[in-house]
């Protein structure tokens, strides 16, 4: 006979399954069991809780504990058969049911599993079969086609006309290549002119003669008389060329050392690049003339670079060495004022080696030194 303690529990854990508190339920249950171990209806109740939970596993295992103790229990057969349904175990299951209907055939319960049971059995061969359907024979295959050679057979006829066709399609191709004169011809009645060529000179006297007759004859003066009687004088185009030649001055030595006229250049690009062409200090310096220098900022805006500030620098001070007049260093003085207005200026000269700071230095007080 069960203990006082384990039949209390299992009365808080049937309280507990009717109110499906089935978690409360098993936790009574298991509390009885410890209690007493030998009484197998605690084993069977905990079962029933743990299906209604779906832990199929756990009731199977306490089903067949019931039938350890009791070996021809009904519900025991009926709960395992039931947990080994749900784990998939048909066969299993199917052989609990038998053996609880043959205990209990009048048990309706048993009856209406047993017929669950049969039609999960019933579907899954069902779907057994149609996998092996699938696998064994494929569906939707197509017939195979069978390839006939074709031989394609023309008449004569046919053939014939083909021929006379690609004949009459190579002689308009041989037409259309044919070249053909687009130039007007001339008529035959009209009258052709035949002009002589004149007469080529045969000594240097008498084609200097010729040449100088082609020329206009042009009025250089004369004395004009109220009788009427004007003399006139007169010299050919020549004679004015050689006394124009003759009357315009020739430069002097003195002039040798004055700039050439040239275009200034409109872009730094243009001024870098016949900066660059430039060997001598002095045509550097012709071309640095050339632009004023209000225009120098505008020219080089933020594209000055060390190097061409650093090659104009010494152009300076070469300049200034070989002309050392006031005028050379008032030009130099703009320059050197216009440079230090380009936006980038400041920035350029952290980029100059101590050499070119002094050399900037140096410039300064050679062009100040006459105005301070």
């Amino acid at each position: 006979m069960a203990s006082e303690k384990a039949r209390v529990a299992k009365d808080k854990g049937n309280a507990a399954f009717k109110a499906a508190d089935y978690p409360t339920a098993i936790g009574h249950y298991t509390e009885a069991i410890l209690a007493d171990s030998s009484d197998h209806t605690f084993f069977l109740n905990r079962a029933a809780a743990y299906l209604k939970l779906g832990k199929s596993e756990d009731a199977e295992r306490d089903c067949t504990k019931v039938l350890v103790l009791n070996s021809n229990n009904v519900k025991a057969f009926f709960r395992r058969g039931q947990a080994r349904r749900a784990l998939g175990n048909l066969e299993d299951a199917r052989a609990d049911l038998d053996r609880a209907l043959a205990l209990g055939p009048t048990d309706k319960s048993v009856k209406n599993e047993i017929l669950e049971l049969d039609k999960l059995s019933q579907q899954q061969e069902l779907k057994q079969y149609s996998k092996y359907i699938a696998v064994g024979t494929p569906k939707n295959t197509a017939p195979k086609r069978r390839r006939v050679p074709i031989d394609i057979v023309e008449d004569d006829t046919r053939s014939l006309h083909r021929t006379q066709t690609a004949t009459t399609s190579e002689t308009k191709d041989t037409d259309l290549l044919q070249p053909v004169s687009s130039r007007p011809l001339k008529q035959e009645s009209e009258p052709t002119t035949t002009q002589v060529p004149p007469s080529r000179p045969q000594t240097f006297v008498d084609a200097k003669q010729a040449r100088d007759g082609s020329k206009p004859v042009r009025v250089s003066g004369g004395i004009i008389r109220h009788t009427g009687n004007h003399t006139i004088v007169t010299r050919t185009s020549s004679e004015a060329a050689s006394s124009t030649r003759e009357s315009t001055p020739q430069p002097t030595p003195s002039n040798t050392n004055a700039p050439r006229s040239q275009k200034p250049p409109t872009t730094l690009f243009q001024f870098t690049k016949s900066w660059e062409s430039l060997q001598s200090d002095t045509g550097k310096w012709n071309l640095i003339r050339t632009i004023p220098p209000s225009s120098v900022p505008a020219l080089f805006q933020v594209s000055l670079e060390p190097e061409l500030l650093r090659s104009v620098l010494h152009t300076f001070q070469a300049v200034l060495e070989q002309d050392p007049a006031s005028d050379t260093r008032d030009s130099v003085r703009d320059y050197l004022l216009a440079f230090t207005k380009v936006q980038r200026f400041g920035t350029v000269m952290l980029f100059m080696d101590k050499r070119e700071r002094q050399l900037l230095e140096l410039l300064h007080e050679k062009v100040n030194s006459v105005h301070s």
